[in-house]
């Protein structure tokens, strides 16, 4: 019995740590300070987003876009002396080279039509660009390679660096998607911070979206690809119900309130841009309380003041360090209920950009507002990384949601999910209002509750087993003592119907033991959940009896859980 009863459990260890079918893939890519080093060591890229490779070229920074279903590559017409030219600031190539994130050379890749690709990009064509060349290159992202039709910039100015197509139609996830590369049409994005003072990187998950990252419950929002703001094509569109701005000063704290019911607007979610873009009144609303607490007269600084020590990517509201702290932050309240905050280090930071030789300087003469300094096109707002830098996005194309969570900003190593998808596993996204850790953690309770309660009845039914077994063994004892005791009979044939069977001569050799009783008092079960490996947990039981008659099973014994997460899926880091 003790050795049907140890089977059993390794039985049911290891049917629980089985695979029960291959989890949807991921590919998980490092988001942050993107450096690429150049032959001559003297004019490397320093710039921000994933590092790519691309066939036959160097390695180059891309940026995650809804802009575009296409994947845009810079190429090196777009730093050729009649692109240098920036809003009347003249840039060095040097410095054109790291804005652009490197780029590749169109002659070294396989060349393609670019015939469709404007109807597929109407995010790109909107904002006047035109579409002059297309390749057929190979992309390398970390150890997976994939074969994809890309456009080429190769000229304006409405564009920094290359543009990693992840828009509701993209040719990307669609070829990943096919090749089994990623389980399901989606993608998360941990922006990382840009701030001065408390830099960090992020990631970005295709297939899913990383469980480490959130910090609270998701809000789920529609996607739309027919409807732009104002004029501007935008999937990711939420209602940004409220605006406050509190300002810390000396002596008081300044509360306008810049959005409210009366003036609700819609607003574009859009990984590709760095700083808030505002309409006009919200801009000026801003720039008068930004002089009340400051006590500033002047106006905003321009590029033309300080173009000779660094090159301004995207201009912000710039005023000079001796001009007094604005100590500000902002607070988004999103269809009614979700709200945002941004805090003071992600709304200001000393004047940044890039030198004569495109590395990465500091003027702290100035300071610099991460609101742009004019009025956002067509007045369409929209939140860029300084937003996402609080709230963790993940979009899936599955469904047509984008869901939106507040981010632990102490994230470290990502922990992808695969999203929800046709595959058996039957993985799903977390539910509104629990974590994916809460999720996970769920999970392996009820798989430990499960293995408890088979053990514990096994426990249970133990010892009236072993006594039922022990009145056996001591009736077939009294049996063979009674027949030794009776005198032999002569040899004759038994009848037919009783061969086989000693119960009708068999001397009742006393009072039978009293039925087993059912008591879960002398049952002693111990166990303890361990880790055996970065996919494995065992849970260690040991079962045991008060009285010296029950004893245990001996050694405690293991039963391998298998992984504790079983739709993480591949990824890749």
């Amino acid at each position: 019995m003790k050795v049907l009863l140890l089977s059993l459990a390794l039985d049911i260890g290891q049917v629980l740590s089985a695979p029960f079918c291959q989890a949807p893939a991921t590919i998980q890519l490092s988001l942050g300070q993107c450096l690429v080093l150049s032959p001559d060591q003297t004019t490397d890229v320093q710039s921000w987003g994933v590092r790519i490779g691309v066939e036959n070229a160097s390695e180059i920074c891309i940026v995650p876009s809804t802009v575009v279903n296409t994947t845009f590559l810079t190429s090196s017409e777009i730093c050729g002396d009649d692109q240098l030219d920036m809003q009347g600031v003249t840039m060095t190539k040097e410095q054109c080279r790291s804005r652009r994130g490197g780029f590749i050379t169109k002659a070294a890749v396989p060349s393609f039509s670019t015939d469709g690709l404007d109807v597929l990009n109407p995010g790109w064509v909107g904002f006047d660009n035109k579409i002059t060349a297309a390749a057929n290159a190979t992309l390398q992202l970390l150890t997976q390679e994939i074969a994809l039709v890309e456009g080429l910039i190769t000229e304006g100015q409405m564009s920094t660096t290359s543009h990693l197509g992840l828009a509701a139609s993209s040719s990307l996830l669609d070829r990943l998607q096919l090749l089994g590369r990623i389980g399901a049409k989606s993608w998360g994005l941990n922006s990382g911070s840009q701030s001065y003072s408390s830099p960090r990187d992020g990631s970005l998950v295709l297939g899913g979206y990383d469980s480490s990252s959130l910090a609270g419950p998701f809000f789920d929002y529609d996607i739309t690809t027919t409807k732009p703001v104002e004029n501007r094509f935008c999937p990711l569109q939420i209602l940004v119900t409220g605006l406050t701005m509190n300002v810390q000063t000396a002596n008081s704290t300044i509360s306008r309130t810049l959005v409210d019911r009366s003036n609700k607007l819609d607003a574009c979610i859009e990984p590709y841009d760095n700083l808030f873009r505002v309409p006009q009144a919200v801009l000026d609303t801003f720039q008068t309380v930004f002089k009340q607490a400051t006590k500033f007269s002047g106006d905003s600084v321009q590029p033309s003041e300080y173009q000779s020590s660094l090159l301004n990517l995207e201009p912000g509201i710039v005023f000079p360090k001796d001009a007094g702290d604005f100590n500000a932050t902002l607070r988004f309240t999103i269809n009614y209920n979700q709200t945002v905050d941004i805090p003071v280090f992600e709304l200001i930071r000393p004047l940044r950009g890039l030198d004569s030789k495109g590395k990465v300087v500091v003027n702290e003469k100035y300071n610099e507002i991460q609101i742009y300094a004019s009025p956002a096109p067509e007045d369409a707002p929209v939140l860029g990384k300084a937003f996402l830098s609080q709230i963790y996005l993940y979009v899936n194309y599955e469904n047509m949601k984008f869901h939106l969570a507040s981010q632990n900003l102490e994230a470290n190593t990502p922990l992808p999910v695969a999203s929800e998808s046709n595959s058996t596993c039957g993985v799903t996204q977390p539910e509104t209002g629990r974590t994916a850790e809460a999720n996970g953690l769920i999970a392996v309770g009820t798989v430990l509750g499960v293995l408890i309660l088979v053990l514990v009845a096994l426990a249970v039914c133990w010892k009236p087993l072993q006594r039922i077994e022990a009145k056996r063994a001591a009736s077939k004892e009294a049996g063979a003592l009674a027949k030794e005791a009776r005198p032999p009979a002569p040899e004759q044939p038994r009848p037919a119907t009783e061969r086989g069977s000693h119960l009708d001569t068999r001397t009742n050799t006393g009072t039978p033991p009293p039925p087993p009783r059912l008591s879960g008092s002398a049952v002693s079960l111990t166990s303890e959940a361990r880790e055996a490996g970065p996919d494995t947990q065992v849970l260690s039981a040991d079962i045991r009896d008060g009285d010296e008659a029950f004893g245990s099973f001996g050694d405690p014994f293991d039963i391998s859980m298998g992984g504790r997460n079983h739709n993480q899926g591949s990824s890749y880091a």
